[in-house]
């Protein structure tokens, strides 16, 4: 195997068909949120210290939903590699 390009498939091959289990609960939905909105005009100390907070509580949310994420697929390879 190359990194030339996709692997060749033998079309007489047996097919397999493998169903990967569902990722965990929620972690799709919040690696997909988005950065805290910034308004489009002069910030406020307020504002700031707002979406610097937001930002921050997101960060961890999406470091601990990354980390699952990274659990999941782990265990996922090692299943698969049995």
């Amino acid at each position: 195997m190359t990194s030339d390009g996709p692997a060749v498939v033998d079309p007489l091959a047996p097919s397999h068909r493998i169903t990967l289990p569902a990722p965990p609960e929620g972690v799709a939905e919040c690696l997909r949120q988005a950065f805290p909105e910034i308004p489009d005009r002069a910030l406020t100390k307020g504002d700031v210290v707002r979406i610097i907070g937001a930002a921050k509580v997101l960060d961890r949310s999406k470091t601990a939903c990354g980390a699952r994420a990274v659990t999941w697929i782990e265990a996922v390879r090692r299943e698969l590699a049995r």
